[in-house]
């Protein structure tokens, strides 16, 4: 999978674990049994004469509680024997365990009782199955998404898996599964767009190799292929030696209803700058799948940009503007390495007067300049400005830079408010000022709020007046970056952001602690939210060795000295691990414990794997969702309650613990007084019902 690996909440199994034979010579007679095989085991059920052999993928190791194999009820849907080679760690199956077990039920004669035995496995699975086939003569492989090696020499391409890459030997005996066309029908399912899969495949072919190649379906393609409604063709056809192809490519046609695909098509035309083929795709679309909010809107505004008035403005704008493009690192959508220089610029803050949140730039005619528009969370862009007759514009002469909203809340301020400082690399001559607009247009409250920031821009390094203005502004010349980090897409953070920011913030403290930490919120104000008893978790990880630390006790020099110093990370979601993305070394291991239902968990892995590299664990182990009495809706006020037993057994199957670790886990009274002491600091509070809102939390990390 292309997202980092993640640990959940275990889903209960249903499947009935069969009796535990000791050696495979005692259990290859049986029509089940499960063999224990040190890091993984073997569980097996005899339903015909047809074995399928599956492998976990990153997602699917602990996904049920207790274990069950992967594609374990598609095999008994589809009537077929089954072996699972169950991983009890995500480490891409390079063990000596793998082999040896697998080994030892082909010695003991058990792939000798069926007429056919297909090993199938995707991405880690795939890997797998390509590469351990090769112990069972006459094997076949269905393997999705597959990558073929993650060593450095053989698959140079593949960037997406470093930590998997640099913690397990990719040396040695099964290190590459390349080798495993040799003559066996193998099928390789994959997204020929996602050049890394295709890379792969490339390495992978050869004679009896089949193709079967998906358009954008995404590294994830298994899940794409469910999502349109064909992956149990796919799957069963191949089980039971004869799919209908024709049948599967017209059920595979309901892709383009996705809206995935359809951003893939509409990005591709962009970056190609094809306008045909955009006008063509987005038309299709809206044939095909009329209710499409995605292909209307990307409808109108193509039409917006044919009208005359529309495109002369915009061709004014370009002739006015200065445009520089950087190019470092070669940005990709929705990055360009834009830098305009705007001369007069209008500066337009949030008034009474306008829409709220209205703000942003106009030229000098009084046109609205789209790269001026923030996102002040997930789906709130600030709407134009429009200027009432008569109001009241400042002069302000110079240079100045336009920074967009300033946030108070650390976290919004890292996301928002420095998501144009990037330029400040790229100027030639003079800057007199940073401006920013005041957030709810509360000027004299935000003016407080950026003295109350400087150490933050003296740690960067920012020696530059920081100002904002109630009224508008008519600026000399203004600097207007494009946003280098923010919501949705963005958390990537482009690759000019990500070097300004994690330049400066690296080179202002050494590393400087111990190698495991534990980012406490627990001194924070109740209002603040968490989890009923973090205290407990603070007492149990001390006893394994962690340094608890409140980073809200410390200047920010002393947070990145620690961040940097860590090997290894565990933390509530929150602002502290967005800060640590940007300087933790590659390799440290980071385990993120869900505060809040539907949190923003897939933000924090998009800006871990671009910023370091790191893939963190992400465990859900809420039992509760606690909100104030007056709110229908997970907030940032809200307060989880977790399952202490749970996510002790998550961080011990992540090596966050040992093994041998016994926790202090409380009981349902002393969680009962836990959240009794809670609501005495914040007021009456309930349980969320499964019938309310759950949106995702995006107002104060």
């Amino acid at each position: 999978m292309t997202e980092a690996e993640k640990i959940v909440a275990a889903k209960p199994s249903r499947a009935v674990r069969p009796v535990e034979v000791a050696t495979a010579a005692e259990g290859v007679d049986r029509d089940a049994f499960t063999l224990r095989g040190g890091l993984v085991d073997a569980w097996f059920e005899r339903r015909s004469d047809v074995l399928v052999v599956t492998f976990d993928n990153l997602s699917s190791v602990g996904e049920y509680d207790p274990p069950q194999p992967w594609l374990y009820a598609r095999a008994e849907r589809a009537g077929v024997s089954l072996l699972g080679i169950m991983a009890s760690r995500k480490d891409w199956y390079r063990n000596d365990d793998t082999p040896a077990l697998i080994a030892a039920l082909r010695d003991a004669g058990l792939f000798a009782r069926f007429r056919r035995v297909l090993f199938v496995g995707a991405s880690m699975g795939g890997f797998a199955a390509l590469a351990y086939a090769r112990l069972v003569a006459g094997a076949e492989v269905l393997a999705f998404s597959p990558q073929s090696s993650l060593s450095a020499s053989a698959a140079p391409f593949e960037k997406r898996y470093r930590y998997g890459a640099r913690k397990w030997d990719w040396t040695g005996g099964f290190c590459d599964a390349a080798g495993a066309a040799d003559g066996r029908e193998i099928t390789l399912v994959y997204d020929p767009f996602e050049a890394e899969d295709r890379a792969h495949a490339m390495r992978l072919d050869g004679p009896n190799v089949t193709h079967l190649r998906v358009p954008r379906a995404g590294h994830r393609a298994i899940r794409t292929l469910k999502l349109v409604g064909v992956l149990d063709l796919l799957v069963d056809g191949y089980l039971a030696g004869r799919l209908d192809s024709t049948a599967f490519w017209r059920g595979y046609r309901a892709r383009r209803v996705n809206i995935g695909w359809q951003r893939g098509i509409v990005a591709d035309a962009v970056r190609r700058g094809h306008g045909r083929l955009l006008r063509g795709a987005v038309a299709a679309m809206l044939r095909l799948d009329p209710p499409s909010g995605f292909a209307r809107r990307e409808a109108r505004r193509l039409a917006a940009a044919e009208r005359p008035e529309v495109a002369a403005a915009q061709a004014a704008e370009r002739a006015v503007a200065a445009e520089r493009r950087i190019g470092l690192g070669n940005p990709e959508p929705p990055f360009a390495g834009t830098i305009l220089t705007l001369p007069q610029a209008l500066v337009v803050p949030e008034r009474p007067s306008d829409r709220t949140l209205a703000s942003g730039v106009l030229d000098a005619g009084g046109r609205y300049v789209e790269l001026s528009r923030s996102w002040v969370r997930a789906r709130s862009p600030t709407p134009e400005p429009h200027l009432a007759p008569g109001e009241e514009i400042v002069e302000l002469p110079g240079t100045h830079l336009f920074g967009g909203p300033f946030r108070a809340h650390f976290g919004h301020f890292l996301l928002e408010s420095t998501a144009r400082l990037w330029a400040l690399d790229h100027l030639d001559g003079k800057v007199d000022s940073i401006i920013y607009l005041p957030f709810r247009g509360e000027a004299k409250a935000i003016a407080r709020v950026i003295r109350g920031y400087d150490p933050f821009f003296r740690t960067l390094g920012i020696d530059l007046p920081v100002r904002t203005y109630p009224t508008a502004l008519r600026v000399e010349r203004l600097i207007l970056p494009e946003l280098g980090f923010g919501w949705n897409e963005r958390y990537a953070g482009s690759p000019a952001y990500r070097a300004f920011m994690q330049a400066r913030m690296r080179a202002a403290a050494e590393p400087e602690g111990g190698k495991k930490l534990y980012i406490s919120r627990s001194r924070l104000n109740a209002q603040r939210g968490g989890v009923l008893g973090e205290v407990l978790i603070e007492e149990n990880l001390k006893r394994a060795g962690y340094e608890v630390f409140h980073p809200e006790k410390h200047t920010l020099a002393e947070q990145i000295a620690r961040y940097r110093a860590a090997r290894r990370i565990v933390a509530l979601d929150g602002s502290a691990l967005h800060l640590v993305a940007y300087v933790a070394e590659p390799g440290t291991e980071v385990a993120m414990i869900l505060r809040r239902s539907r949190a923003n968990a897939a933000d924090y892995l998009l800006q871990f794997k671009t910023f370091c590299a790191v893939e963190p664990q992400v465990i859900d182990v809420i039992r509760h969702d606690w909100v104030s009495a007056d709110t229908n809706r997970v907030d940032f006020r809200s307060v989880g309650e977790i399952d202490f037993d749970a996510l002790f057994k998550a961080l011990k199957s992540t090596g966050f613990l040992s093994r041998s670790f016994r926790p202090d886990t409380p009981d349902r009274a002393a969680v009962a007084a836990m959240r009794d002491r809670f609501e005495e600091s914040r007021g009456r509070m309930r349980i969320l019902g499964a019938d309310e809102v759950h949106l995702d939390a995006e107002e104060g990390a």
